[in-house]
């Protein structure tokens, strides 16, 4: 139910930014919509429970979260969608559980990627590829560059975060992380001399802009954190794939613009990438092993017992 809460949470989003893009900034409409969510979540809390980060990991957690997942990642995504539709932003995002088996391979000592990840990576460039169709397309090539660098970034955050493996409450890693980045954000809004957005809560993107704060922001993020914690970032961002279905069918309804057939293609291509990034025991990769195996082996190492989800 968490897993359906997201995709369609953050697949919506796609629609929101690209709505919200036609008359605020890019950098400035994710820094404030980060800004705002990050006060919001920080405020629950502080309420709720632990709130201020106690070591160097848990603050390490937060300066990673807040550079790659809430700084980087949409900064290159409001970039990009400012040029390519929701839709195609959205497809391209669904690249990110191929690139997240690879950060893992490299970033995780328990996994090692071969061949056959290297192939996944491949088939799932080639839908990118697709979708960009540098050919003859009128798809801009800058956007479909901006909004994969983006969603690099986000793959290699998540590993990094499981990797840290802090003790930090979700809330409060969120709430923090998002204040952060959506201070990078607003830095690089003002370099980049973007007019302060005064009507960003009224007139046309008021909508959107409420959206991606509470709805992908607030709600989406909590969710994606828990899912993180509970089944590991390779798992959690299989969202992806839902991603493009929710974001075409809320293009078809709110903009009234069907899906095409060249991006259904290319959405193919990165689906068969990832299938070939797990064929080699898909079970093990995705963290659904022999639970009673793992739990003897924490036992035997730390003496506590970690609970390992297979939802």
């Amino acid at each position: 139910m968490l897993f359906v809460v997201l995709a369609w949470a953050w697949g919506g989003a796609f629609v929101a930014i690209e709505m919200g893009l036609s008359s605020v900034p890019p950098l400035w409409f994710a820094g404030l919509r980060y800004l705002l969510a990050g006060a919001v979540i920080s405020a629950v809390a502080a309420a709720t429970g632990r709130f201020r980060p106690r070591s160097r990991t848990e603050w390490l957690s937060v300066g990673v979260v807040g550079a790659f997942l809430v700084a980087g990642y949409p900064a290159l995504l409001y970039l990009g969608t400012a040029s390519i539709s929701g839709s195609i932003s959205s497809v391209i995002v669904s690249l990110n559980p191929v690139l997240t088996t690879v950060a893992a391979g490299a970033l995780l000592a328990d996994e090692s990627p071969d061949l056959v990840d290297g192939l996944g990576l491949l088939f799932g460039l080639a839908g990118v590829f697709v979708i960009a169709d540098p050919a003859g397309g009128d798809v801009p090539l800058d956007g479909v560059a901006l909004v994969f660098v983006g969603v690099a970034l986000f793959a290699a955050g998540s590993v990094g975060l499981r990797a840290l493996d802090s003790g930090l409450p979700a809330a409060s890693l969120q709430g923090w992380a998002m204040l952060f980045g959506s201070t990078i954000l607003i830095a690089g809004a003002v370099v980049r001399g973007e007019a302060f957005p005064a009507g960003v809560a009224s007139g046309a993107s008021a909508l959107p802009f409420l959206y991606l704060v509470f709805g992908a922001g607030v709600v989406g993020y909590l969710t994606y954190f828990e899912l993180l914690s509970r089944i590991g970032p390779v798992r959690v961002n299989l969202v992806a794939y839902l991603e493009p279905v929710t974001a075409a069918m809320a293009a078809w309804a709110v903009l009234g613009r069907a899906p095409t057939a060249t991006t259904a293609t290319g959405f193919l291509l990165v689906a068969a990438g990832f299938a070939l990034a797990t064929v080699d025991d898909p079970l093990t990769k995705l963290g659904v092993g022999d639970t009673e195996e793992v739990v003897h082996s924490d036992l035997s190492e730390s003496g506590s017992v970690e609970v390992h989800y297979a939802d």
